[in-house]
């Protein structure tokens, strides 16, 4: 009887992988993939700060183009009110309801939003539009028609109120959460140079 008898050793014809050349090997491709989610990451956050941005320019284009609205058909001889929360001013112009009439807009800035109420007390119609969130702060400032330069807010009250009080145009500083921040200057369209 014969036995066979087995062999432990492998033959040479056999390949295969060592463990150093598996660790380098899953090195590399462990750092392979890292890299791939860094550039996947960046790419994700690019694409965020792209949509917000254009998100922000949107709501800014139709916060601009309905104060434009609001300014360029104030009525004239009426003042501007200027309280602690925003401003007031009669104008024609109505969101919903075009060549409607005179109406009164209130622009309030508080709670971090902005928001624009006009209310018509001949139709007996008021209505609000939600136009940002976010807003930090707001400064507003009077160019003097008389001297050409920038006075405050509460300046321009105080001359309001004494009857002195002739403007050109405004300036609106707008300062947001993310740190941005938006400069809008409207010219008044009945000023006198």
């Amino acid at each position: 009887m014969k036995f066979f008898q087995r062999s432990h050793t492998l033959p040479d014809s056999q390949g295969g992988f060592s463990l150093i050349e598996v660790l380098i090997g899953l090195v590399l491709s462990g750092l392979l993939m890292s890299m791939v989610a860094m550039v996947l990451g960046q790419s994700v956050t690019n694409n965020e700060v792209v949509r917000s941005s254009a998100g922000l320019s949107s709501r800014m284009f139709t916060l601009r183009r309905i104060l434009h609205r609001d300014l360029q058909n104030i009525r004239p001889g009426r003042p501007i009110g200027v309280e602690s929360r925003g401003f007031s001013l009669e104008t024609s112009h109505n969101v919903l309801l075009e060549g409607a009439g005179p109406i009164v807009v209130n622009w309030d800035f508080s709670s971090n939003i902005i928001r624009r109420f006009e209310k018509s007390p001949d139709l007996e119609f008021e209505n609000s539009f939600f136009l940002m969130r976010g807003l930090e702060s707001w400064e507003m400032e009077f160019l003097d028609a008389d001297k050409n330069i920038w006075i405050s807010r509460s300046q321009q009250t105080a001359r309001a109120a004494s009857g002195q009080s002739t403007v050109k145009a405004f300036r609106l500083k707008l300062k947001f959460d993310d740190g941005q921040g938006v400069t809008i200057v409207e010219r008044f369209p009945y000023a006198t140079e």
